[in-house]
C-alpha cells in the first residue's frame, strides 16, 4: 500500500512507504502505556497482596531453640506452656509457665519467660532475652542473629543448694521459606554470676517442614556442657540434653506446639534416660 504526496512545481508525486511512516508516527505521538507511567504524579503502583499471617512463623521460641529473625516489627505475643518429666528411680514432675515476646522496633525482639521449671525440681527460674537480627529476613532464606539473656538459673546447683543466676550470649542462624523448610541453629555460652567462674555452652537445633498450611512437623532439642566451674547437674554429670519430635499447628493469630522425647535434663541418676513433654498454646497480635 502507498500514498501519493504532491508538492512543488508541476505537482510531481513522491511515493513513500506509508505503513512504515504511519507506524513510526503513531509510535512517537501515541501516549505511553499506563504501566510505563507508574512513577508519574497521580499514578500509583498496584500494591502486592501481603502474605497471610501465620503465628507459627512469628513465635521466637516454641520449646528449646530460638529463631535468628525474632518476631516481625510491631508484633507482640504470648503463650502458656506445660512441661512434664518422667524417669525411673525418681518421682514424675510437672511444671509450666508463660512466655511473652514483643518487637518494638525492627530487628529487635524481647522475650520474657516465667517458668516453674520441671528440670529444676519445681523452682521458678525467670529469664529475659533480647534477640537482634543482624542479617536476612524471615522466610526469605538465611538469617543471622545474636542473643543476650539473663536468667535466674545456672548450669547446676550451688554448694548451698541454691540456684545461681547466669548471663548468656550467642549467635543464632536460621533458614526459612514460606510454607516450606525451616531450620534454626543456636550456639550459646553462659557465665555464672558467682565467684567460682562457672561457664557452660549450649547447642540448640530445630528443624521443621510445613506438610500443610496449618501443620508443621520436625524436631527440636538442646544439649549443654560445662566448660568451667565445679557445679554439678542433679545426676552428677557435666552435660545433659533433651529434645525430640515436634508438631506445630496454627494459622492467623494462634498456634499450638507439642514437643517430646528423651532427656537427661532433670534426671537424678547418671544411668537413667527420662522422657519429657512440652505443650504450648498461644498467639500473636
Amino acid at each position: 500500500m502507498s500514498v501519493e504526496v504532491c508538492y512543488g512545481q508541476g505537482g510531481q508525486p513522491m511515493r513513500t512507504t506509508s505503513i512504515l511512516v504511519l507506524t513510526l508516527a503513531f509510535s512517537l505521538l501515541a501516549p505511553p502505556e499506563r504501566e510505563a507511567r507508574a512513577d508519574s504524579p497521580g499514578d500509583a503502583a498496584i500494591p502486592t497482596a501481603a502474605p497471610p499471617r501465620d503465628a507459627k512463623t512469628e513465635v521466637p521460641i516454641a520449646a528449646y531453640t530460638y529463631t535468628a529473625t525474632g518476631a516481625p516489627a510491631g508484633t507482640y505475643g504470648a503463650y502458656l506452656y506445660g512441661t512434664g518429666l518422667a524417669a525411673s528411680r525418681q518421682s514424675a514432675t510437672a511444671g509450666g509457665g508463660v512466655t511473652a515476646w514483643g518487637s518494638p522496633v525492627d530487628r529487635l525482639t524481647l522475650v520474657a519467660d516465667v517458668p516453674r521449671d520441671v528440670y529444676l525440681l519445681g523452682h521458678f527460674a525467670p529469664s529475659l532475652a533480647a534477640i537482634v537480627r543482624l542479617a536476612g529476613k524471615a522466610n526469605e532464606g538465611w538469617s543471622l542473629g545474636a542473643i543476650g539473656k539473663y536468667k535466674v538459673e545456672g548450669f547446676g546447683t550451688a554448694p548451698d543448694g541454691d540456684f545461681e543466676s547466669e548471663i548468656e550470649g550467642g549467635l543464632l542462624l536460621s533458614y526459612g521459606e514460606r510454607r516450606g523448610l525451616h531450620l534454626d541453629v543456636n550456639a550459646i555460652t553462659g557465665f555464672g554470676l558467682t565467684d567460682d567462674g562457672e561457664i557452660d555452652t549450649e547447642g540448640r537445633l530445630r528443624f521443621g517442614y510445613d506438610v500443610a498450611p496449618m501443620v508443621r512437623i520436625g524436631v527440636d532439642g538442646q544439649g549443654r556442657y560445662r566448660l568451667a566451674g565445679s557445679d554439678k547437674l542433679p545426676n552428677g554429670a557435666t552435660w545433659d540434653a533433651a529434645g525430640g519430635p515436634q508438631v506445630m499447628v496454627g494459622s492467623g493469630h494462634f498456634f499450638g506446639a507439642l514437643t517430646g522425647g528423651p532427656t537427661t535434663m532433670g534426671v537424678t541418676s547418671s544411668s537413667v534416660v527420662g522422657w519429657t513433654l512440652v505443650a504450648s498454646l498461644g498467639g500473636a497480635i
